[in-house]
């Protein structure tokens, strides 16, 4: 029995093994089997502290005084024993502090100006008792506002063993004087952390393994090399792992995000808390993971005929920070006008967005997608939540010699833009509707593909498990059998970009238009579509980009450009690169019009029989014309070259290159 892991641009598979059902879905917590003695009462349990005495639940570190203008951390650590959970931090009184991790165990406060406020902390333990504290903080002046200073933002809670990132500011300077500072991180407290992967005012990092919660106090400081300097702290609490099972479903090299159900008053948040993202969850043992049961599909449960209504879905998102639920549900209220998103929702569990899930993936283990908060951020300070860690499949590909770049294009431009992280800009639900828009459309074709929309009704009550009630002949089976695709080399090189497989010496050698030969004369829009997970005998990603390509053109009338290129020189853009072969629309191919028509029919039938008609045929990029200068087609067609501007350049260096390097989006 098999399990597969969905994500975009990469397909894994994980085997169960000794697989021994039993009648209840347990709790996924990963404890041990020995009795849990009681603690003392509630009454006897001291007030909360920054100690933990005897009979503690849990401790309290703050600054004794907060100061304008810094950022300044406040942590509520568990004591040994003890797990904590349903925390809350609620301002009372004061001017309004934004604290958007309000609901994790840490908070970052980053106050204006001096002032009184008031904050009241809740939280329950291991046991379900619930506590809370009234925290009165003061906020002092700056007695010297023209100093310079550091500020330092980042998620101020991790995993042990989760990868995070910090990014240290410099704020009221301009971009030249920032150019110029060198930058120096230490520790300065917590268990040992490997600082290698500090670059200038932003740090990468892995947090160390830790027994118990603690807190890492590390330093970033700056000099401008004119005399000034400056140096800000910051205090990130490591959160212990609950005892982890063998074979981890979530295995060590992507430890869980820190995630909670976003409408804690769902009927399904218990069900969602112990059986989706949780680290206690084990691959050997399939009895921790929910059954339909307990946990059915959205259609399955929902009252409106199978397509779920918004209020339906929000009860089955989980997130690290409110406002990603909110921006999800916004975007479903005002951005899913088609309703796609929602039925398609049907054919999932769960959702997970999380500031540390990267790259997106679905899960048939748990029926669950997982999605990147990186796609929802509306502003700055929601973006500082957001790791800035690379997807972990960054050298994929480099040693060979072509690239094949990939861009979403409306109206002969890029119809998503890239903000750098310096410039601290806001963006629109807008803005945000094309790249989520396409992760959903990719993501959702995934569990719809295990899960189909004929099935759902017959699976309300099931006892078995998401991956147990896979129907036969699903719609990428079918795919396979009836419009196979061909090239085995095409096949070779997706291993090598989507799992990391070293290439071959004959691999290496292909040139670009080795690559066109392969490519151009087969039926799939798209070289990813070959990712075929080990064990596997057919692409489910085959699928997903059939649909991915057609519903961005047809619903958005936004277009798909991909081209074979000459490979991308270290420190090179991915705009000047040139141009072997490529199409926009490909996807309008008549040879791939009978297979997109096919899974449609299975994973989206409320589409009219006729929807694929819709497609413009291709248009050929031009062969000898750089990636860049290919943007603009009008342009090309009138003979003329238009220049990219900087702003086109960066989209180019953070998307294209991104995905010449990752094999993935």
């Amino acid at each position: 029995m098999n399990t597969f892991k969905i994500r975009r641009r990469l397909v894994c598979s994980a085997a169960w093994s000794s697989l021994v059902l039993l009648s209840a879905c347990g709790g996924g917590g990963g404890g041990s089997d020995s009795p849990v003695t009681p603690p003392p009462p509630a009454a006897e349990v001291p007030a909360l502290s920054s100690q933990c005495q005897s009979n503690s639940v849990a401790r309290l570190v703050q600054p004794a005084a907060l100061q304008a203008g810094r950022n300044q951390e406040l942590s509520l650590l568990a004591c040994a024993g003890h797990r904590l959970s349903q925390l809350r931090w609620e301002q009372k009184e004061g001017t309004t502090l934004s604290a958007l991790s309000a609901r994790s165990q840490s908070i970052t406060l980053e106050p204006a100006a001096a002032g009184s406020h008031r904050f009241e902390l809740s939280y329950q333990d291991e046991l379900g008792r619930s506590f809370s504290a009234s925290l009165p903080l003061t906020v002092a002046a700056d007695t010297n506002p023209a100093a310079l200073r550091a500020v330092l933002r980042g998620e101020p809670s991790v995993h042990a063993g989760g990868k995070f990132s910090l990014r240290a500011w410099l704020p009221g300077l301009s971009e030249a004087d920032l150019a110029k500072a060198t930058w120096r991180w230490e520790q300065l407290e917590g268990p040992s952390l490997d600082l290698g992967g500090a670059s200038g005012a932003r740090l990468l990092a892995t947090a160390p393994a830790s027994s118990s919660d603690s807190l890492l106090r590390l330093r970033a400081s700056a000099d401008l090399g004119d005399g000034r300097s400056a140096s800000g702290e910051f205090s990130l609490l490591v959160q212990a792992l609950p005892p982890l099972p063998a074979n981890p479903l979530f295995a060590s090299n992507e430890t869980p995000s820190r995630v909670y159900p976003y409408k804690a008053s769902s009927t399904r948040a218990a069900a969602l808390s112990e059986c989706i993202y949780h680290p206690g969850l084990s691959s050997s043992n399939p009895n921790n993971l929910c059954t339909l049961s307990k946990l059915p599909l959205l259609g399955s449960a929902s009252s409106s005929n199978g397509t779920p209504t918004v209020d339906e879905i929000m009860d089955r998102v989980l997130v690290s920070n409110d406002w990603m639920g909110a921006n999800f549900e916004r975007f479903l209220r005002e951005q899913d006008t088609h309703g796609d998103f929602r039925r398609m929702l049907a054919s999932v569990t769960a959702v997970v967005i999380g500031g540390r899930v990267r790259p997106a993936f679905y899960w048939s283990a748990t029926g669950a997608i997982y999605l990147d908060a990186a796609n929802l951020w509306l502003t700055p300070e929601q973006r500082d939540t957001v790791s800035e860690t690379p997807d972990p499949r960054s050298d994929n590909g480099s040693a060979l010699n072509y690239a094949s770049p990939w861009r979403y294009v409306k109206d002969n431009r890029h119809a998503i833009t890239s903000l750098a992280v310096a410039k601290r800009a806001s963006r629109s639900l807008e803005d945000v509707q094309n790249a989520l828009g396409s992760l959903l459309y990719h993501e959702l074709s995934h569990a719809a593909d295990f899960l189909p929309p004929r099935v759902h009704a017959g699976l309300l009550g099931s006892s078995s498990r998401v991956y147990e009630a896979v129907p036969a002949q699903t719609a990428s089976e079918q795919l396979n059998q009836r419009y196979p695709f061909f090239s085995l080399e095409m096949r070779g090189l997706a291993r090598v970009l989507s799992y990391g497989d070293t290439p071959t010496a004959t691999q290496i050698a292909y040139q670009p238009e080795d690559v066109v030969r392969f490519f151009s004369q087969d039926r799939v829009n798209d070289d990813y579509s070959y990712s075929i997970a080990s064990g596997a005998n057919f692409s489910r990603e085959d699928t997903a980009m059939l649909i991915e390509e057609a519903l961005m053109q047809l619903r958005l009338g936004v277009w798909r450009d991909y081209a074979v290129t000459n490979k991308l020189s270290s420190g090179g853009n991915s705009a000047d690169l040139l141009v072997s072969w490529g199409q926009r629309g490909r996807i309008g191919e008549a040879a791939i019009r009978p297979r997109l028509d096919l899974v449609l029919k299975e994973l989206m039938p409320w589409l009219p029989a006729n929807f694929s008609a819709g497609l413009a045929a291709p248009q050929a990029l031009r062969a000898g014309a750089t990636w860049g200068a290919n943007l603009d087609q009008a342009a090309l067609q009138a003979g003329k070259i238009k220049p990219l501007s900087a702003q086109q350049r960066y989209n180019e260096q953070e998307q294209t290159t991104r995905a010449l390097l990752r094999g993935s989006r």
